[in-house]
């Protein structure tokens, strides 16, 4: 007897290619902008500021190239949460002190 074990077993409902919570933050911000925001725009550009706000919000819901597994919303919002003071020491020299240590032996 085989049993099948299933490859995703946290597996979060999506409808659209849009997890729930990116849907409702998509619906709520798409509310704002659209209809709170339009009273500020000059009818003149109306059509422009439609076009502008989808293609926005279509590209906050597109994969972030830089940050894996993370959509462009979600690389703003580590942006504007992380801590400035924090210092985190870069290596600058990799291959040099690679070759450091196996000369070393270490």
């Amino acid at each position: 007897m085989t049993y099948e074990i299933p490859k995703e077993i946290k597996a979060k409902p999506k409808i659209l290619g849009l997890e729930m919570r990116e849907l409702v933050i998509l619906l709520i911000s798409s509310l704002l902008v659209l209809t709170i925001l339009r009273d500020l725009v000059h009818s003149v550009f109306m059509i422009p500021y439609f076009v502008a706000v989808i293609g926005f919000m279509i590209y906050l819901f597109i994969p972030s190239g830089h940050n894996p597994k993370k959509r462009h919303y979600e690389s703003l919002i580590l942006f504007f949460r992380h801590k400035k003071a924090v210092y985190h020491a870069m290596d600058k020299h990799k291959q040099e002190n690679r070759q450091l240590r196996v000369t070393e032996g270490g």
